[in-house]
């Protein structure tokens, strides 16, 4: 357990999780993986927080009840097959 508390691999006493922290820490390729890492869970995280603001929008028009699957379809840019499912799961 002391290892995973470590930023430093030279405090680690397991060799090779040392290694591997070392490696993604300190040579150019492993900071390259873990940057390139970093870089995709930041934009699929993007995405999901884009797709979620898209399904909210698309519920509160339909909560309001005066759009229709098309307009909500033309806003929210969900597609039709999801409009309908949101409209599904909402009287569900």
């Amino acid at each position: 357990m002391h290892d995973f508390s470590c930023t430093d691999a030279a405090e680690m006493y397991y060799g090779t999780l040392a290694d591997r922290v070392r490696f993604f820490k300190e040579s150019k390729e492993g900071i390259e993986i873990m940057c390139k890492a970093m870089e995709d869970m930041r934009n699929e995280s993007l995405q999901e927080g884009i797709c979620e603001g898209m399904k909210a929008t698309a519920r509160r028009m339909l909560a309001a009840g005066k759009y229709t699957l098309e307009e909500i379809v033309n806003i929210s840019g969900l597609s039709l097959e999801e409009v309908k499912q949101l409209k599904a799961d909402r009287s569900a």
